[in-house]
């Protein structure tokens, strides 16, 4: 009965390592996923000032902070109404699109806050900067569902 036993201890150290590939593997996967795009479709891209007449949006800061660790954007509602129309539907909560369809994306906390739509209120979205990605003078795309706000340089 002894031998038996140590005869599978190799196949268990085996599966107990498959197991623990399979995880970090799954866990890379997902970690990679939650930075990609879900591959570009017919987004259409627009001007700011098209983004604020037709949505009640402007963009009042892209900008990397926290020691290059978050990418910081502040909207001000400048028709809190088309404002609330467009951001009530959660595909259009705001996403930041950098370089070749990398796409970052706030907590899942931040995006199911409760938001107080009011004329002249900015609201403070702060997305992680994994790898140092955003640069001050890069190029960022803000991307509301299927639109995608022309390019804004980063400070």
């Amino acid at each position: 009965m002894g031998k038996q036993f140590s005869s599978n201890k190799p196949l268990l150290l085996i599966a107990i390592i498959l197991v623990l590939l399979l995880a970090l593997g799954l866990y890379g996967y997902n970690a990679f996923r939650a930075f990609q795009s879900p591959q570009p479709g017919e987004a259409v891209t627009i001007i700011q000032s098209d983004l604020e007449a037709n949505y009640g949006l402007r963009v009042q800061l892209v900008a990397v902070t926290a020691a290059g660790g978050l990418v910081d954007l502040r909207l001000q509602f400048v028709d809190a109404e088309k404002a609330k129309a467009f951001l009530d539907d959660p595909a259009n909560y705001p996403a930041l699109s950098v370089g070749n369809d990398l796409v970052l994306r706030t907590s899942q906390d931040a995006a199911e806050q409760d938001i107080q739509f009011e004329n002249g209120k900015t609201i403070f979205l702060l997305y992680p900067n994994a790898q140092n990605i955003v640069k001050p003078g890069d190029p960022v795309n803000i991307v509301l569902g299927d639109l995608q706000v022309e390019a804004i340089q980063a400070k």
